[in-house]
């Protein structure tokens, strides 16, 4: 029987247990000394539960067990809690985020079991003006007692800031561009730290001043655009073509780019291999068969 109780007459639980052990009812059952101090007599409640033995019960364990003795009363086991510790959270955030400044401003008030605390960066949740960041206390072998704290939290961190609108399909010029360090909430997101990483880099769309680049954001130089012309090379086993075309779409090298045969006026995609030279991948040879004019996927 499990019950709501005032903990004060309960029996401790055995930290870390996820069963009421033989040594939990020794003290108020000494013929359970005859046991192993291992041996698990029932599971164990949960955090701010208690498990009742009652009579019947325990006239029960008793016979399995072959014990002579039963105690009179009932006998209640719970889980030892108690109330969080503000500063025990602040060092638990700060072991999994250390270059971050952070303030509690309020957090769970339910009282927790003993065990390892955490706070994952993935549960960091930011809010309008705070975040919200949930927690667990490992405790009995596999399970978790959730927590939560609602926190002010912020980094130093090093930004590249666009100083001027940028466009897809241009490179980003150092004059676009300034690096600053300032205080943000703390992110995994691939914010670029340095104007090294983003000068001469292309937009994938565009970038408002004022925001930071993300090199996500960025792809490398085009180094074939539209209109361009563009030498193909084919290769088929021992045979070896090499061809014009006019490309009909931009790429960066190792991309694929489609060309217009001027001949044949079918589009061929092709893996650009650097300014103006582009080859066909052997699984890619089909793209020269087909219809004129219909771009053939690889």
């Amino acid at each position: 029987m499990i019950a709501t109780l005032t903990f004060a007459a309960c029996l401790a639980l055995s930290p870390g247990s996820s069963q009421i052990l033989a040594r939990d009812l020794a003290p108020a059952w000494p013929a359970l000394g005859t046991l192993a101090p291992e041996t698990p007599l029932a599971p164990a409640p949960m955090p701010g539960m208690a498990r009742v033995f009652r009579s019947l019960e325990l006239r029960q364990l008793a016979a399995h067990w072959h014990l002579s003795q039963v105690p009179g009363t009932p006998l209640c086991v719970a889980r030892p809690v108690k109330a969080l510790d503000p500063q025990r959270l602040l060092d638990a955030m700060r072991r999994s985020w250390p270059t971050a400044a952070i303030s509690i401003l309020d957090f769970s008030r339910q009282p927790a079991p003993a065990g390892p605390l955490e706070f994952p960066r993935s549960a960091l949740r930011r809010e309008a003006g705070s975040a919200l960041w949930n927690g667990w206390i490992a405790y009995a072998e596999n399970r978790r007692f959730h927590v939560w704290a609602r926190v002010r939290i912020t980094e130093s961190v090093a930004r590249v800031v666009a100083a001027a609108d940028l466009q897809p399909g241009r490179p980003v010029t150092p004059s676009q561009v300034i690096a600053v360090t300032r205080q943000e909430f703390p992110t995994e997101e691939p914010y670029a730290q340095s104007l090294a990483e983003v000068i001469g880099l292309w937009p994938r769309r565009p970038i408002p001043v004022g925001a930071a680049l993300r090199t996500d954001q960025l792809t490398e130089p085009k180094v074939v655009t539209t209109g361009d012309t563009v030498e193909v090379e084919v290769r088929n086993g021992g045979a070896f073509l090499k061809l014009e075309g006019t490309a009909e779409s931009a790429g960066a090298v190792g991309e694929i780019v489609s060309v217009r045969n001027p001949s044949s006026h079918q589009l061929i995609r092709a893996r650009v291999l650097g300014p103006g030279k582009a080859t066909v991948d052997p699984a890619r040879r089909a793209a020269f068969d087909g219809q004129p004019d219909k771009e053939r996927q690889p």
